[in-house]
């Protein structure tokens, strides 16, 4: 054991031990009754995990909610907002009526904006208490079915479907690692969700998942998104680039763009949802020496138009294939059969 590593043990033991007693502690008083959830008039599929930064929520979300929609459904996708600066109990980020979002990422946050940018024709809106942004999306917007972004740890709302993902970092809670529930919280999921290719759940999450339907989604990258349109990966030349990434897991950034054959001369790597300056992507640019710059999807839509419209900037954006996708449309069927027959005959 490296002196950093028995240091941190040390330090932050403890108080990860306690975090996670908190935890415990606050889902017993929400199951037992002690705190009640609020049940919506709509049917809620939720869409979380149990890490502190990214997991594949944002493209998962993108996926499901297409694939309800193409089966007759119209969803509406609901967030917190993590990030955004506007506190109004209830933002419509997007109307879901084929146009851009009415707000600003500054104002939604960067997935909610995201999002709504890539469903257009999907209700996006924002809260704290989730609740509220739902029944106006069914009142405003006639949705028939709430996508809970990131909505795992919100235990104020009852949800029929809970799905919880796992990319296999999984480690030890927060501080000393990025768990903000202990491992035996996805025993509150009905489904589980592995994201990437060969991704195998952690030892401490095997136990709580043994009797659950575990899935398998592959993360592919579909095309480079330009302010004059996109193109698809397969057309772009194997060419040496510069990456610019401001997340949370930027190694994986990194290995998507090796993947489909691009040559990673720099990395500029940023903390997660940091708002670029200009002065910071003038330096990026004159460093990258005329290399195209890439950047992630997310990063793109908080950018400046200037450099959107530069020459050789582009940002790359990610899909998802979901395997054996006719079981994982009859596990919601199943789950939503009981309380909500007409969405669960759509399906």
């Amino acid at each position: 054991m490296s002196p950093p590593t028995a240091l941190k043990k040390l330090l932050f033991a403890l108080p990860a031990a306690g975090y996670a007693a908190v935890q415990r502690i606050r889902e017993k008083a929400y199951a037992s009754g002690l705190f009640e959830s609020i049940g919506a008039s709509v049917p809620v599929i939720s869409v979380g995990n149990v890490l502190m930064g990214g997991s594949g929520k944002t493209p998962f979300v993108i996926y499901l909610a297409e694939f309800l929609l193409n089966c007759g459904i119209r969803p509406a996708v609901i967030s917190r907002g993590y990030g955004g600066r506007s506190r109004v109990t209830v933002l419509v980020v997007g109307e879901g009526r084929a146009k851009p979002p009415r707000v600003e990422p500054a104002d939604s946050g960067d997935e909610p904006y995201l999002i709504a940018t890539r469903l257009p024709d999907v209700p996006v809106l924002t809260g704290a208490r989730r609740i509220l942004p739902i029944e106006v999306s069914r009142r405003l917007f006639q949705c028939d079915l709430a996508i809970l972004d990131d909505g795992f740890q919100h235990l104020q709302l009852r949800r029929d479907v809970d799905i919880v993902l796992l990319n296999g970092r999984e480690d030890a809670m927060f501080p000393l690692g990025s768990l903000r529930e202990p491992p035996s919280a996805i025993r509150r999921s009905d489904l589980v969700v592995l994201m990437g290719e060969g991704t195998v759940p952690p030892p401490g999450c095997k136990q709580h998942i043994s009797d659950k339907p575990v899935f398998r989604c592959r993360v592919i990258p579909t095309e480079f998104v330009r302010t004059t349109g996109c193109e698809p990966v397969g057309l772009l030349p194997k060419r040496s680039v510069v990456l610019v990434s401001g997340i949370a897991h930027p190694e994986r950034f990194r290995k998507t763009a090796e993947e489909i054959g691009l040559r990673v001369k720099r990395h500029a790597i940023f903390r997660d949802h940091h708002e670029f300056t200009d002065k910071e992507l003038r330096q990026v640019l004159d460093e990258a020496g005329g290399l195209p710059l890439v950047f992630t999807e997310k990063d793109w839509v908080r950018l400046p138009a200037w450099i959107k419209e530069s020459e050789n900037v582009a940002a790359l954006r990610i899909g998802l294939v979901m395997e054996n996708e006719p079981q994982f449309k009859e596990m919601l069927v199943r789950s939503l059969r009981g309380a909500w027959p007409e969405i669960s005959a759509k399906l």
